[in-house]
């Protein structure tokens, strides 16, 4: 596990406009709606990416993050949906508490949901 928290870490330092890869091949996933789980809501710094790392490899495999304006990275496990679901992502995120949800390969083309807040 620490080899891939550093692999991912050092990830998101070369990627602070964002990433989404599959934790288990560290592939970049470039197509598809990203939503993340409620569990690991504002985990930020590296504890918080493993924390999301260790939800990601036990869930759907994928591991996001971003560096906010307030200098913190922060890092979701993340559940990816089919272009052609949109329906059921914005569920998905309505469940898990989500103000947004992101359309790859745009990431900065967001849904957002105003009932969350």
């Amino acid at each position: 596990m620490k080899q891939l928290l550093d692999r991912v870490w050092e990830y998101s330092q070369n990627n602070p406009y964002g990433f989404t890869l599959n934790a288990e091949t560290m592939a970049p996933i470039k197509f598809g709606i990203c939503v993340a789980h409620l569990e690991t809501q504002n985990s930020f710094g590296k504890d918080g990416l493993e924390r999301a790392l260790e939800h990601a490899l036990n869930h759907h495999k994928i591991i996001g993050g971003w560096l906010s304006e307030n200098g913190f990275y922060y890092f979701d496990s993340v559940k990816i949906f089919k272009n052609s679901e949109l329906k059921s992502a914005i569920e998905f995120a309505r469940k898990n508490k989500q103000l947004a949800i992101f359309d790859r390969p745009c990431p900065f083309k967001t849904y957002k949901n105003e009932h969350n807040k």
